[in-house]
């Protein structure tokens, strides 16, 4: 009987086609799926997500804004559609006019009566974003600097008290994300800054708004104790403050506590989805995962029937694009499993290299026997 042998070409073949194949799918492993449609349907924390962004897309204006005097709510809402899509449109026309708004010296958020936090929550989407290029970037960080005063705060709360515009816990915080993103703060500024942060905090652990204001309702990116103080953390995340930090530890410690409580420290503050996303984002960026689960289950839970969101505390009624925004933003970040879902990914990309490793191993040794046979068959009989 006639041996049939496997020529060596095709077992290089073969173990060249293996280690293809695997790298094929380790790419698609880390990467995901990137569909180029406007509002993707990639992994998520749950089902939640894509109504959100429906309402966000379906509810912007033709130039890309969310209401004249709501920058914020834009900003909030381009960055959830661009982490969700990177070539989305709709987020491209929300930067644009952000830009602009952005650029306009004479726009009401700057000068002598305007606030801190407007802009650096615009600077903080564009710059996290990838969008620096659409603005005249040392202008905006100089007209934002402008706010920080004396004592390490930017103001730009308005004090009915005195009569004039103070610094604030929101105002600070907001110019700081924006300012570090965009790396247009120097290590002086930015620890003043921090500074004056440490001295709004209370012993436990939450922060004021200014120092003779805990919060309020109508300063809408922080309307009260919870989402102040997830907001303060995550400006502190991106001073790279640890949790080995006891300002930071004590802040996390203090909205751990009010998670039994809905996110919430004030009466009749029922549906506090602003407090809820923050804190789900200060707490996945500490890895926090048991509390983050918690925050994006209450998010969930308290989603409105056209897809959107709206917090308890605002004046409005029905869903807005800041609220919308910044839930969208939480679950899309904040990984979904926590802790095993970070681990299995590389594990499961380790498994695949060593199982098409050995495989191919076998391959080459299958081969080489192969040959040493073959060799042995056509040598002569003597």
């Amino acid at each position: 009987m006639k041996r049939v042998t496997l020529p060596a070409y095709r077992s290089t073949l073969a173990v060249l086609l293996l280690l293809i194949m695997s790298a094929s799918v380790i790419t698609t492993v880390l990467s995901g799926n990137s569909a180029p449609s406007e509002i993707s349907q990639a992994p998520t924390n749950s089902s939640g997500l894509s109504p959100a962004l429906r309402w966000i897309a379906s509810n912007q204006s033709s130039g890309g804004s969310f209401g004249s005097y709501n920058q914020h709510w834009a900003a909030a809402a381009a960055y959830a559609l661009w982490l969700n899509n990177t070539h989305s449109s709709k987020a491209a026309l929300s930067y644009s006019w952000l830009a602009g708004q952005l650029s306009d010296s004479s726009n009401w958020f700057w000068g002598g009566y305007g606030e801190a936090d407007v802009p650096g929550m615009s600077l903080y989407s564009i710059a996290t974003s990838g969008n620096l290029q659409l603005i005249h970037l040392s202008a905006v960080a100089t007209n934002l600097l402008q706010f920080q005063q004396a004592n390490g705060g930017f103001f730009g709360y308005y004090s009915t008290v005195l009569g004039s515009s103070v610094t604030s816990s929101v105002d600070t915080s907001e110019a700081l994300r924006g300012l570090i993103g965009a790396r247009a703060i120097n290590a002086t500024s930015q620890q003043s800054a921090v500074n004056y942060l440490f001295t709004l905090q209370n012993n436990d652990g939450s922060f004021n708004l200014t120092k003779s204001k805990s919060d309020d309702n109508l300063y809408s990116q922080g309307p009260e104790p919870v989402s102040i103080t997830a907001l303060v953390v995550l400006a502190l995340k991106d001073a790279s403050y640890t949790s080995s930090d006891s300002h930071v530890s004590k802040a996390l410690n203090f909205l751990d506590t009010t998670i039994s409580k809905g996110f919430s420290v004030q009466n009749n503050d029922t549906t506090p989805v602003y407090s809820a996303s923050l804190s789900a984002l200060a707490f996945d960026s500490y890895r926090r995962n048991a509390d983050a689960a918690a925050a994006i289950a209450f998010i969930l839970a308290h989603q409105n029937s056209d897809g959107g969101f709206r917090d308890s505390t605002r004046t409005s009624v029905g869903s807005n694009a800041l609220d919308t925004g910044w839930a969208a933003i939480a679950l899309q970040q904040v990984s979904p499993g926590g802790f095993f879902a970070s681990f299995l990914r590389p594990v499961l990309v380790v498994g695949i290299v060593i199982g098409v490793l050995a495989l191919a191993g076998i391959v080459g040794v299958v081969a080489y026997l192969v040959r040493k046979n073959r060799s042995k068959a056509m040598m002569p009989n003597l």
